[in-house]
């Protein structure tokens, strides 16, 4: 049970962040810039804070948890990224959904590989 409480507040920082930067970043001529924003945002923080800097610093699985599963989910949608893509689709703007789709994906790839990157170059003491 202890584990569920953990995810919902880590879940509501995850949310929130994510909610501020929509407000922050609106849809530009139907492009949503925030989602993306978010989506990249969250595969960095995954990868390099959760994935190999908690992992090294033995810290509580429970907090790992709660990073992963609820703050980076919470962060991250996939749920928005179709639905928004699917609404340029249905806007007949092809070339955004296209763009939208690879920046999403070589994107979170990226940011993937960067979070690991700095994990590999020395951690936090990198940034």
């Amino acid at each position: 049970m202890l584990d569920y409480l953990v995810i919902a507040a880590f879940a509501f920082f995850g949310g929130s962040l994510r909610y501020w930067i929509g407000l922050i970043l609106p849809k530009v001529d139907g492009f949503p810039l925030g989602t993306l924003v978010a989506n990249l945002i969250g595969c960095f923080i995954f990868s390099w804070l959760v994935k190999h800097i908690l992992d090294d610093m033995d810290v509580s699985g429970r907090l790992i948890l709660g990073l992963g599963v609820g703050f980076c989910g919470a962060l991250t949608t996939f749920s928005s990224f179709a639905l928004d893509t699917m609404q340029l689709i249905q806007a007949g703007r092809w070339g955004l959904a296209f763009l939208y789709l690879v920046l999403s994906f070589i994107g979170g790839i990226a940011m993937t590989y960067i979070g690991e990157a700095i994990y590999r170059k020395g951690g936090a003491a990198e940034l």
